[in-house]
């Protein structure tokens, strides 16, 4: 059972709000569930199975009574109990820094009452057990130990619950889950640093709502079968080649666009790829981006961190981006629809998609690799991050399998390379979009729903000795 019950969070939401002398009351209850184990070629290394509830309460007060042009005075406190020996003295943090903070005029009244699908947790993946993960770290430590590599990785099942009331009359309650089973095939630490030359890693990972679709064989398989090709990897020279990024790595450069660049407030700060662009067909007709809570690979919660339906928007189609996403406050300040992608208030941050899928293309795998005379096959990027948000420029490591490909065939592996690429200018190079899509993450958090992709004159700017 999760820590709280749907209908105990709502019960305790909305006696706060009743209880609240503040003008606006909202009150924000989550619960998480979460299961994990990491493990190494020893076997598991640390575990944890924990649950977790918390409390989120904002106020707003009138700075000015009768007066809404003056705007509201709005804080935010947390607590991490149901108690109201906790939830008590929260409310009133909330009402005291609401009191001390300068009136926003530019604060438009609560949202009311909304529509909001039924979502309900994956049962599967909230009672993956132990020892089921365990079958899967013997398998990975076996078929590891029989090519001579050494197993590192991560399985985690996750389930999370929110309910969001407030005093305008909006309830709304949501639920999804998270299962991962992540496994990198690397050198025991001696072959590494021997002097026999580069060794070769791989890397897997996969991720569903329901943790009864991972194929825990696939993922080893796939980890081992890159780290056994990978084996001597020959140094080759930076430049422009023709890549085809698998999922992981195509996910790791588009989360840049999620983070920093599809949202309303870069777009008015100038500082989004968007500006200056929306409506121009400068991209690759065959590609198509889009944002969806409700898809059918990997939902979300169906609602935004101020309650507001999370509406499905297309972004890119056509060669043409779309219009950017908004929330409460940047709907209102430029006069436009509320697609539901805000962050909980008061916040400095902007709305932002949070639900990327990539369209599938009609392209194998081996179809994209087949349509390369001299390029690269990239499984992952490492460590990737922004120089400059206006074309979106990024630079990261390729890592975990790296392959030349020659006259539309894998020929051997290659030491890593550091890349410097501006994502709009990739993305307008794009000539082939794979048919299979997976849920991919990347080091910095989330994930997107996407396929591989072929590009052509992609930039390399260094290379390594490994």
């Amino acid at each position: 059972m999760p820590p709280v019950t749907q209908d105990e969070a709502l019960d305790l939401a909305r006696q706060l709000v009743e209880s609240s002398p503040a003008t606006e009351t909202e009150v924000t209850v989550e619960s998480s569930e979460d299961r994990f184990v990491r493990f190494a070629d020893t076997g598991p290394t640390q575990s944890a199975d924990r649950e977790r509830v918390d409390v989120s309460i904002r106020v707003r007060l009138a700075a000015e009574p009768g007066n809404s042009a003056a705007g509201f005075q709005e804080a935010r406190a947390t607590c991490a109990s149901l108690e109201p020996i906790y939830t008590g003295p929260a409310l009133e943090r909330a009402l005291t820094l609401a009191r001390l903070s300068a009136p926003n005029p530019e604060l438009n009244p609560l949202g009311g009452p909304v529509t909001i699908p039924e979502t309900a947790p994956q049962r599967p993946t909230m009672d993956h057990t132990f020892r089921e993960k365990a079958g899967w770290i013997n398998a990975a430590m076996e078929a590891c130990a029989s090519e001579g590599l050494a197993p590192s990785g991560l399985i985690q099942t996750t389930s999370l619950q929110r309910t969001l009331a407030n005093s305008a009359g909006r309830e709304v309650q949501g639920a999804r889950t998270r299962a991962s089973f992540a496994l990198t095939a690397g050198p025991f630490v001696a072959r590494a640093t021997g002097g026999e030359g580069p060794a070769g890693s791989g890397c897997a990972e996969s991720i569903a709502s329901n943790v009864e679709r991972i194929d825990g064989a696939r993922v080893i398989a796939r980890a081992v079968e890159k780290a056994v090709r990978g084996r001597e990897p020959r140094a080759i020279d930076p430049g422009e080649y023709t890549v085809v990024l698998e999922p992981a790595a195509v996910s790791s450069m588009l989360l840049f666009a999620a983070y920093c660049g599809f949202g309303a407030q870069e777009v008015h700060e100038k500082s989004s790829f968007l500006c200056g662009r929306i409506g121009e067909r400068l991209f690759s007709p065959g590609l198509r981006i889009r944002d969806d809570a409700a898809n059918e690979i990997y939902s979300g919660l169906p609602f935004d961190g101020e309650g507001s339906p999370k509406l499905p928007l297309t972004l890119l189609e056509d060669g043409c981006l779309g219009g950017p996403v908004t929330d409460a406050r940047w709907a209102s300040k430029l006069s436009v629809d509320n697609t539901g992608h805000g962050q909980p208030q008061p916040s400095t941050e902007g709305p932002a998609p949070c639900n990327l899928i990539v369209d599938a293309g009609k392209e194998s795998l081996e179809e994209l690799i087949g349509g390369v005379k001299r390029g690269l096959l990239v499984s992952q990027f490492h460590y990737t991050n922004m120089i400059e948000p206006l074309d979106l420029t990024l630079t990261g490591m390729t890592r975990n399998g790296t392959f030349l490909i020659e006259d539309g065939k894998i020929s051997h592996a290659v030491r890593n390379l550091r890349f410097t690429e501006t994502l709009v200018n990739a993305l307008s190079r794009v000539t082939g979009v794979g048919g299979e899509r997976e849920v991919a993450g990347a080091l910095f958090d989330g994930e997107i729903v996407c396929p591989a992709l072929r590009i052509e004159r992609f930039r390399f700017t260094s290379t390594t000795d490994f």
